[in-house]
């Protein structure tokens, strides 16, 4: 890359920070350079319940809706409450609310599941969301009252079901089953391909979509003229139903924050000051690499709080804030193996360009940033899955900011460095340096008494 190049890519990355700093800490009202609102991104970052608090609300079992069978029988009770809680934790997470917490406690018709849900801007709606008790049912048959005959599947069926966009471009309601589910329903729209299928929420009828097709992968699309609005509260309606035991609100709350507004501006200053150490640190132990590692991290440090501000999963809680500083170390690492094996390359031989050293360094240092970042993201992936809600916090922030630093460390350092050879890379000293190496020792020595000349 030659310097008319590199100065104008150099440019164009600084151009880059600059605004990404700006937009990250800049907020316009409205009016102010012609312009609507405007929150720097950082704001947008949804909270959890350490640092912002939220609302918490105590559901019972009601008992007025609960089938006949698990009203007599207190492990079956146990065991479908449990499928409840389980269930209303994965309903919060796919609406966005990954940390909220669920609890259960008691046993049998006196069980008390607790929810807490944190940064919510309509409490209301998330009771509603959860404090509904619903029945589920799927009928090939519309009945004027409701019967248990031609039940094709039921709510405990329903593994998902939320707002999405049909080949039109219109909002559309997506379902998945579970297996037995998916068998039913295959079954089920072979033989109603043209019929309407009749779904029944507490045992009212809900809507009666036509089938088009046989659906054979468990994946149903139901389309209509929906907004937004209409289209969630239908997925609501029908995920609800998929509860093992009907719920009734007992209690609710707000939930005051443990850590609050003071927590967050400390963090903020005390990563502001770790990240200018970091600078520092590397400048002086790397000379122009590290200054190259340090741009990269600024970028990587807008871009992963730009990621953390739109991606609806995340609610930051201090296990997040723990995997963001993880990934930050483990982004400066790979910074360090990297420079480490050019100055190993470097000390093995002298007599090449310092972009042969540069391109050696990255090459043998690859498959060490790789393996070690890769094992990580799939920690992060099983976590997400697997653990309770506090931790998929962590495992998000992690998961995000492990893959902008693989971006960061390999692409975005490397860019600068080749914009800073062209700078830096003397052909002609090089060739000289070279030239040098070949020569006898004493010879050498001679020409180096006599001011390098040849």
């Amino acid at each position: 890359m030659n310097k008319t190049k590199s100065s104008v890519v150099l440019v164009l990355i600084a151009i880059v920070l600059i605004l990404g700093t700006v937009f990250a800490f800049v907020s316009l009202d409205n009016g102010e350079l012609g312009l609507y609102d405007y929150k720097a991104y950082p704001n947008n970052i949804k909270l959890g319940l350490d640092l912002k608090g939220g609302v918490y609300a105590v559901f019972g079992v009601n008992e007025n809706e609960l089938s006949d069978a698990l009203k007599d029988d207190d492990s079956a009770l146990n065991d479908a409450l449990a499928g409840t809680a389980d269930s209303l934790e994965n309903l919060l997470f796919s609406k966005g609310y990954t940390e909220a917490v669920v609890s259960k406690s008691g046993v049998g018709k006196g069980t008390k599941i607790r929810v807490e849900v944190p940064d919510v801007d309509d409490p209301e709606a998330i009771f509603d969301l959860i404090g509904r008790p619903k029945t589920l049912h799927f009928k090939e048959t519309k009945d004027n009252k409701f019967d248990d005959a031609n039940v094709i599947l039921d709510g405990s069926n329903i593994e998902s079901a939320n707002v999405t966009l049909d080949q039109n471009g219109k909002y559309a309601v997506s379902l998945e089953f579970d297996d037995e589910g998916t068998k039913a329903f295959a079954e089920a729209t072979q033989r109603l391909t043209g019929k309407p299928i009749y779904i029944y929420v507490n045992r009212e009828l809900l809507i009666e979509p036509t089938v088009n097709s046989a659906i054979n992968d468990g994946k149903a699309l139901i389309s209509g003229n929906y907004t937004y609005d209409s289209a969630y509260e239908l997925a609501v309606a029908i995920q609800s139903g998929s509860f093992a035991v009907p719920l009734s609100k007992t209690e609710s709350a707000t939930i005051s924050p443990t850590l609050g507004d003071s927590a967050i501006k400390s963090g903020i200053i005390a990563g502001g000051v770790g990240l200018l150490f970091i600078v520092i640190f590397l400048s002086a132990m790397y000379g122009m690499m590290g200054v190259a590692a340090s741009i990269s991290l600024i970028w990587y440090t807008m871009t992963y709080v730009f990621f953390l501000s739109i991606f609806p999963w995340v609610q930051l809680t201090l296990p997040g804030i723990a995997g963001i500083l993880l990934s930050i170390g483990m982004a400066v690492d790979a910074n360090v193996i990297i420079f480490e094996r050019i100055k190993e390359e470097y000390r093995m031989s002298s007599n090449k360009s310092i972009g042969t050293y540069i391109k050696s360094g990255f090459k043998r240092s690859l498959s060490a940033i790789i393996d070690g970042n890769v094992t990580t993201i799939i920690g992060a992936v099983v976590l997400m899955f697997i653990a309770t809600s506090s931790i998929k916090g962590f495992a998000i922030t992690l998961l995000i900011g492990i893959v902008i630093s693989l971006i960061s460390s390999l692409l975005i350092t490397r860019l600068v460095l080749k914009c800073f050879l062209a700078f830096t890379e003397n052909p002609k000293a090089y060739a000289l340096r070279k030239k040098a190496k070949e020569l006898p020792e004493d010879l050498v020595a001679v020409t180096s008494n006599e001011g390098g000349k040849e």
